[in-house]
């Protein structure tokens, strides 16, 4: 059955085209080729492979609506489905079902209820103090800033003053239905929206679960806020060493053979952080881990903030929440349509505490949340739920046509797994995001950071990040078939300058992640413990000796890639003291978070002995 789905924003209705389908084969190709179907009517007894029918459409299409004409109870699937008694159902009542359940993903409850109370153009005598843009509008000195920003920008800033809009913090009404189809969409039992980001998705489920403290294990190239969570909460951590693609500066997921190893190692641990996908767009072999894990009673949080996308189509599944993990955080406005700090968090946890789980999460939100934002995750889960899989699709295309059209450039080219896979890892069945393009530019003589300036100045390109020889473009919803065409275009263009002499001839510093060092101190006791500041360079240029062995009271971090350095109580040792020097007088655009400057020399600082 094909289903065309019409949304109006005076009324959400439905135009249905009903397709016949004879064969499970035929209704599988449906299901792959169209992609605007939005449900499925098995007539159980005319079809003999029923079961295995809804478990393939599970893999391909876990969005649709699916429902299941039967004749007796015998027939009862174990996967959630409508069910029709095939005797009684008229085509009119079929209708209605399909209809509904349909309208039911149209519908974005926060969203809608944001539009209408904006369109009622109500008086208000409350906060934000700009008041829907007058403050603004006909000043002689900032009205240019309304006008940039547009109307609606200012219309939609409320508070929670307006009761109709439902309160992030305590939800009971339109903004706890958006929660739960969102819940639905992306396949948890509970899913929050968070309007700070990621980073504090992150720190509240820390919390929830390691508040009093207890042992943490996690992966060294976590993102930074699960290192703040640890110095927040008191937490023991279990640092796993990230790998290492040094040709191409890439840092990769751990090993699986270490995560388990620190796991029956460490079997009172009460938590594992993993990120998958990364940065670069590799992908754990996640159920094994997560598996193991619960048989430890280990719980297990998969920061995907950049895979908040992975349940929309096959060829990015299984994501986390398939895998079992019991907590996922998801950066929704990083791949799909939500505004930049608008997050989810996903939970799947069997001994959730909601109630206890909610004084956690409201510890961090603010009492005054961005209802812009809170309506752009209603509705980026509405595009994922209806158009998720299409959309997808196109996104698939497109990163096929940009790898192809840049390899046209006889210079610049898109690397492939096999190029960037660390060694220790061939055997883990790490995959990659192929929406997630890492371009190496080493054929053109020239640094990335050189070929990201080009790109910038002379053809108005902005791609997402550097490393020595790779420049990273990501494919999102908002690709389209125009801007493959100028970055194609302008990298042709920066190939035939490299015959011309243009180039830099240069050797990129490459400066390889050091090893972990010991931890003298756990990160919150080190953090909070009297510190001095040393000098990071000696006078002659060497490193400073004197800080050999000392105890690091910050956290240093190199951005991008985001890994830690150093984290508080952790040694300072001669390798991390040489690279952190590199690394700062290498000029390659990479910032330093956590290292300090004193009269324009670098310093860390120390825990005092």
């Amino acid at each position: 059955m094909r289903v065309a789905a019409q949304d109006s924003r005076e009324d959400s209705t439905c135009d249905l085209q009903f397709l016949s389908a004879d064969s499970s084969t035929a209704t599988l190709d449906i299901a792959r080729d169209n992609g605007n179907l939005q449900a499925i009517v098995i007539d159980a007894p005319a079809i003999a492979d029923t079961p295995q029918l809804l478990s393939e459409l599970e893999q391909i299409r876990p969005e649709l609506d699916r429902f299941l004409m039967i004749e007796d109870d015998s027939q009862v699937p174990d996967i959630a489905v409508e069910l029709l008694d095939r005797q009684d159902s008229k085509p009119s009542q079929l209708f209605r079902q399909v209809r509904n359940a349909i309208q039911a993903r149209i519908r974005t409850p926060f969203a809608d209820t944001l539009r209408d109370y904006v369109y009622s153009a109500k008086d208000a005598w409350h906060t934000p103090g700009h008041s829907g843009g007058d403050s603004l509008r006909d000043s002689p000195w900032v009205a240019d800033f309304y006008q940039l920003m547009g109307e609606h920008i200012f219309n939609t800033d409320l508070s929670v003053s307006v009761q109709t809009l439902d309160s992030l913090l305590e939800p009971h009404s339109v903004i706890q239905e958006a929660q739960d189809l969102a819940a639905e969409t992306f396949g948890a039992k509970h899913t929050f929206f968070v309007t700070n980001g990621t980073s504090t998705a992150n720190k509240v489920i820390i919390q929830h679960l390691l508040g009093a403290g207890g042992k943490v294990i996690l992966d060294q190239a976590c993102h930074k806020s699960v290192h703040h969570a640890v110095i927040l909460f008191g937490a023991e951590p279990v640092y796993l060493q990230a790998s290492v693609k040094t040709q191409y500066g890439f840092y990769g997921p751990v090993p699986a053979e270490r995560v388990f190893k620190a796991m029956d190692t460490h079997p009172e641990a009460k938590l594992l952080v993993l990120t998958s996908c990364t940065y670069d767009g590799f992908r754990y072999n996640l159920k094994p881990i997560i598996s193991r894990a619960h048989e430890l009673g280990i719980k297990v949080l998969i920061d995907e903030a950049w895979y908040a996308h992975g349940r929309c189509h096959p060829a990015f599944r299984p994501n986390a929440i398939d895998s079992g993990a019991d907590y996922v955080t998801q950066s929704t406005h990083k791949m799909l349509s939500a505004f930049s700090q608008a997050s989810m968090i996903h939970v799947a946890d069997p001994d959730f505490d909601e109630h206890r789980f909610r004084e956690n999460l409201n510890m961090h939100t603010s009492t005054s949340p961005q209802y812009a934002m809170i309506a752009s995750l209603d509705v980026a889960r509405k595009q994922a739920s209806l158009e998720g899989y299409s959309q997808m699709s196109r996104c698939l295309r497109i990163a096929a046509r940009l790898r192809e059209g840049i390899k046209r450039s006889g210079v610049f080219r898109v690397l492939d797994l096999e190029d960037i896979l660390p060694l220790e890892l061939r055997d883990d069945g790490i995959s990659l995001d192929p929406l997630k393009l890492s371009i190496d530019t080493s054929a053109s003589g020239m640094s990335a950071r050189q070929v990201q300036l080009q790109l910038y100045e002379d053809f108005g390109i902005q791609i997402e990040k550097v490393t020595h020889n790779t420049l990273t473009v990501l494919v999102t919803l908002g690709a389209t078939q125009s801007k493959v065409l100028r970055l194609i275009n302008a990298l042709q263009k920066i190939a035939t300058r490299v015959g011309r002499g243009e180039s830099d001839d240069t050797e990129p510093l490459i400066v390889e992640l050091p090893p972990l060092s010991d931890f003298a101190l756990l990160p919150r006791t080190a953090y909070f413990s009297p510190s001095k500041v040393v000098m990071l360079a000696e006078e002659a240029g060497g490193i400073n000796r004197q800080l050999i062995g000392r105890v690091s009271s910050e956290q240093v971090v190199p951005y991008p890639p985001g890994i830690p350095v150093l984290n508080p109580g952790q040694v300072i040792t001669a390798e991390i003291a040489s690279f952190l020097l590199a690394q700062y007088r290498s000029n390659n655009g990479i910032e330093l978070h956590g290292l300090l400057e004193r009269r324009e020399k670098p310093c860390l600082r120390v825990v005092e002995e």
